[in-house]
């Protein structure tokens, strides 16, 4: 054979050799900080699973579902509230690997969503023109208590995660979520003042925050080859 040839045939074989091949996979898992906060907390009962898509080198499709009960306090208020979320979106990797490391540092939006409900459960008149000093009691079965049904909000997040392989398919992670909110339904003589999957949200901010701590198993199901 030519010389050329060979070297031809030589630079065919080292190019088939340098195909890179993606594993597209599935990755489960669930957030930590919530189970942990069930178990610890007589206010708080509830879970977040969370989930990704791997579609290419660097990008993943990703996915939270989560339910919950909360009882909370804010200022002159007690109320209770409790629903389900879910939030679709994607992460882009920003973390160049070295050879044998698959960690990640990403980048993604999500579109949220939330139906959920509130239960006023007491709330407190502050009398300011009175002469004499007493304590102000709660009111537990004023007009304004019970059940607000049939609520719901839109946001969306973005959001910096931060997944490390600890075993073989195996992940630890924390992201952390700035959220705005897009709209709500309010309920009557009430505000939403916390939306389960948005956190807490104020009057005159349509602002929020929210983070977890997840424990993922990765199924690599299919090879993609880049060039």
């Amino acid at each position: 054979m030519p010389l050329s040839g060979q070297n031809e045939v030589n630079s065919v074989a080292k190019d088939s050799l340098e195909i890179i091949k993606t594993p597209l996979s599935l990755r489960l898992g669930i957030d930590l900080y919530r189970i942990t906060l069930s178990q610890i907390s007589d206010d708080f009962s509830g879970y977040e699973a969370v989930g990704d898509v791997r579609i290419g080198k660097d990008l993943f499709v990703a996915m939270e579902i989560g339910s919950l009960e909360t009882k909370k306090q804010v200022e002159q208020v007690n109320f209770t509230s409790s629903g389900n979320y879910l939030k679709l979106g994607f992460d882009y990797n920003m973390f160049e690997n070295m050879e044998g490391m698959n960690n990640h540092i990403t980048l993604g939006l999500r579109l949220a969503s939330s139906k959920h409900k509130h239960y006023l459960n007491s709330y407190t008149i502050l009398d300011r023109t009175r002469f004499w000093p007493s304590s102000d009691l709660p009111i537990n079965n004023g007009y304004a208590t019970g059940e607000r049904l049939n609520l719901s909000a839109f946001w969306f997040e973005v959001v910096v995660s931060f997944k490390v392989q600890i075993l073989k398919n195996v992940y630890t992670g924390v992201s952390l979520r700035l959220n705005r909110l897009l709209n709500d339904k309010l309920p009557e003589n009430f505000d939403n003042i916390y939306i389960p999957g948005f956190n807490k949200k104020t009057e005159d901010n349509v602002f929020g925050g929210g983070f977890n701590y997840t424990l993922t198993y990765n199924i690599p199901f299919l090879t993609k080859k880049n060039n």
